[in-house]
Formats: C-alpha cells, structure tokens, sequence
C-alpha cells in the first residue's frame, strides 16, 4: 500500500474514532503566503501562495484533532553558477496532509489553537526546458497556531501560522542538504458544522 493510502485510511479510522467524541466540527479554507527557510529557494521563488483546506475535530475539553490538505506551488527562474547568460524555467509543487493535536482555548467571541502532529508531504520540482527533475515523499513534524474569531452565525474570520521542518536529504551546489519547509500565514473562512 502506498504513502497516499495510508494515510488515508488512517485519517479515516482517526476520524471515526474521533467523531464520536466530539464537541464540535468545523471546516477551514485559507490562503496566504509561504515564506522558506531555505534561502535557495527564496532566491530562485520569492514567497509562493499556498492553500488549505482542515477539518477541526474538538473533543471533550480543551484538546481536539485535525487534518487537512495543504498545496504550495511556483514557477521561478535560474542561472548558471558561473554566471552565464542562460535562464531555465523551473516548477515547484508540494502538497501536504498534515494530521495535528491541538489544544483550544476559548473566548467569547473567539478560539486560540496550539498544535503539533506529522505532516506528509509530496514534492516534486521540474525543469522546463532541460530534462532535469527532483521528486520525493517525506514524514515530518509541523507546528501551528490559529485562531478564529466568530463573524455571523456558524461562519468564522480564520487564521494560523504554520511551521515545517522538510528535510529532504539532498543536496545541491548552493545547500548541503535541501529543506523545503518554513512558515506559512494563512487567513480565509471557517464554518462550524456542529
């Protein structure tokens, strides 16, 4: 079975698991900006838009579940190391699906979250005009914060701040070794289902 399904069904029987205790449900679109760690890739992308999309799964008390999706994406430019003339097109796309514990801690009028759990990510890099292309898979820690503050009914003004630690294990002229993770802020929507 691979990564992806995994994942999946353990995604499923966490939130079977998990339904049956909760207190609430909500679900969360955001976007925002992806700023790296890794200066490479800052120089060659400049801050990329990525997105979201999490189900919130309180359960009794203050602690609660989530996961979600994540896509993170851009298309920059290179140069030769020597200092040639020539420019080479280049593509990045990362998705995620994180699998976070939280901690809640609730206001009137709005919720804090405080996280960590795993993340898995898929990220592949290509080159437009050479053949040339890196692509992995990889586990790692990621940490959030978010808030919500309540707008009209069950819909919320959402928010968090995300950080991942990707090391890749591979290197390159630039870096010893390759790290696609860094901070993400995000802000969009969030509708309470129950």
């Amino acid at each position: 079975m691979n990564l992806g399904r995994r994942i999946a069904v353990f995604l499923v029987v966490l939130g079977l698991a998990a339904a049956a205790r909760a207190q609430e449900l909500s679900v969360s679109l955001a976007a925002g900006s992806f700023r790296a760690s890794e200066e490479a890739y800052r120089e060659i992308y400049g801050s990329s838009v990525p997105f979201s999309a999490d189900v919130w799964l309180k359960l009794k008390g203050h602690f609660g579940l989530a996961a979600g999706y994540g896509w993170v994406g851009d298309t920059g430019l290179t140069v030769p190391i020597d200092g040639g003339d020539a420019e080479y097109r280049v593509e990045f796309r990362r998705t995620s699906i994180p699998v976070v514990v939280f901690y809640q801690i609730d206001f009137k009028a709005f919720d804090i979250r405080l996280g960590a759990g795993l993340c898995a990510h898929r990220y592949e890099e290509t080159w437009e005009t050479v053949d040339l292309g890196f692509k992995g898979n990889k586990v790692s820690p990621r940490f959030v914060i978010a808030a919500s503050v309540a707008l009209l009914g069950r819909f919320s003004v959402f928010g968090s701040v995300t950080y991942d630690t990707i090391p890749t294990g591979a290197g390159s002229l630039l870096v010893n070794e390759v790290n696609l993770g860094g901070y993400q802020v995000l802000g969009g929507l969030e509708i309470r289902l129950f």
